[in-house]
């Protein structure tokens, strides 16, 4: 029904354009016939013009007149006369022809006694040798009847083959849309017809040409999805195990402690019950932080500000300094000491910050320097965060915005890897991206923050 709307119009439009064309077409050449006849009847009666008696004589040819008149099924009208109104011969009311040039041959339409006339009109010296004498004028009129029938009979043949052509190819179209939409209708039965969670490909086979990149680019996004789907699925599998081997601890640590009449014994339970409650608490904040941050993209639950990414950076590794102190390890922060602005939510941008900080100290060896850089990088800022910890596999490093695991399960590190994740969905909710990989001149990681710049007003 919509492409119907978009193609009446324009068969509208092109239908009255061709007849338009057609009546200006057929009036133009049939004034140039009967014209052509005016004109013959003007140059008869110019050489039928006498001077030889001193005065004006004309022999008017009424053969030719009488012939003239049949031809055009009217009557026909004549009048010679000069410029200095002394000779008048002939039909004398006819309306003069204005600002008529020497030799110049005019037809115009005009109404002589109540009916519309078309008159020819010539103007020539009366004396071919003296420019400086008088000037004679020849008009010729002829009524229009025959001439308008003539016209109206060609346009209604053109109008009838115009129309016949318009409503051939306005019902050629309709079948072609037909046809061309019917494999439409079919991928819209067979795509109504999956379940909710049926993304396997599309199958153009069959589909017009047109259609074929809209299908292509349909499927790219349904394996976009799976493999996001597949994705989540994962992390949920490994956040939930997160979380349910915490609860399992706690659990039979309060056993131990409900069992136990020794209070030192109570306490130090419950000490390190608190110590795993405090591990489950942060994963759970974290798996609510990820939570908002893929569904808020940055502007509802977290509004964007104009912040300085560098001084955020600052805060974050002042944040971490008793972390340092504690495993006798140091951190810099190198790069250009400007002011790095970037249009971001400061407590989603500072979190991912304190996340990859975190992770650097958590992972490296004791002792060890965390290195961060920050700077300009074109239109982007750009944090760097190397550390001398244990690399990751390029396997690893591909599933690093799900799933983040570093190589320390001999010293028991191995987190939830949610950190990683809040750090990508806060990159991405400000339109950049988070990187990984391994250092290249010693073991350690390299995680790389970067976000557009804000566009100074």
């Amino acid at each position: 029904m919509i492409l119907a709307l978009w193609i009446l119009p324009a068969v509208a439009v092109t239908m009255a354009t061709s007849l338009w064309m057609s009546a200006t077409s057929i009036i133009e050449l049939s004034d140039s016939a009967y014209d052509r006849s005016l004109a013959g009847a003007i140059r008869a009666i110019d050489s039928n013009i006498s001077t030889e008696s001193g005065g004006v004589g004309v022999e008017l040819p009424y053969n030719l007149f009488e012939f003239f008149e049949l031809t055009a099924q009217g009557r026909v009208y004549f009048n010679v006369s000069t410029d200095d109104g002394l000779v008048q011969i002939g039909d004398v009311l006819l309306p003069p022809t204005e600002n008529l040039e020497l030799e110049e041959l005019r037809f115009e339409d005009a109404t002589y006694l109540g009916d519309p006339v078309r008159i020819g009109a010539l103007k020539r010296l009366l004396h071919a040798n003296d420019e400086d004498g008088p000037s004679v004028t020849i008009q010729v009129a002829e009524t229009k009847g025959s001439r308008n029938a003539f016209q109206n009979t060609l346009l209604e043949r053109s109008i009838t083959r115009d129309v016949a052509v318009v409503l051939a190819m306005a019902a050629m179209l309709a079948i072609g849309v037909y046809f061309a939409v019917r494999p439409l209708r079919r991928l819209r039965d067979a795509i109504d017809r999956r379940e909710s969670d049926d993304l396997t490909p599309i199958n153009g086979e069959g589909l017009p040409a047109e259609v074929r990149p809209l299908v292509e680019a349909v499927n790219r996004l349904m394996q976009r999805n799976l493999s996001r789907a597949d994705q989540q699925r994962r992390f949920l599998d490994d956040a939930s195990h997160q979380l349910r081997t915490p609860m399992a601890v706690l659990r039979t640590q309060i056993d131990v402690a409900l069992h136990e009449t020794d209070v030192e014994t109570i306490h130090e339970t419950l000490r390190s019950s608190r110590g795993v409650l405090d591990r489950s608490s942060r994963t759970i904040n974290q798996l609510l932080t990820l939570a908002r941050a893929q569904t808020s993209e940055g502007t509802d639950i977290y509004p964007q500000s104009l912040i300085d990414l560098r001084e955020l950076v600052a805060e974050a590794i002042r944040a971490h300094w008793s972390q340092l102190r504690r495993r006798k390890m140091d951190c810099t922060l190198e790069g250009s000491e400007d002011v790095l602005p970037v249009r971001a939510n400061e407590a989603l941008l500072g979190e991912a910050i304190n996340n990859i900080l975190d992770n650097a100290i958590s992972y490296a060896r004791a002792g060890t320097l965390i290195s961060v850089h920050a700077e300009r990088d074109g239109s982007m800022a750009q944090v760097s965060i190397s550390d001398e910890g244990p690399g990751m596999s390029d396997e690893d490093i591909a599933q690093s915005g799900i799933r983040f695991r570093r190589g320390a399960a001999a010293e028991g590190k191995l987190g939830s890897g949610l950190g990683m994740a809040i750090a990508v969905a806060a990159a991405k909710s400000s339109g950049g991206q988070v990187t990984v990989s391994n250092r290249v001149d010693r073991s350690g990681l390299v995680v790389t923050f970067s976000i557009p710049l804000a566009v100074e007003s």
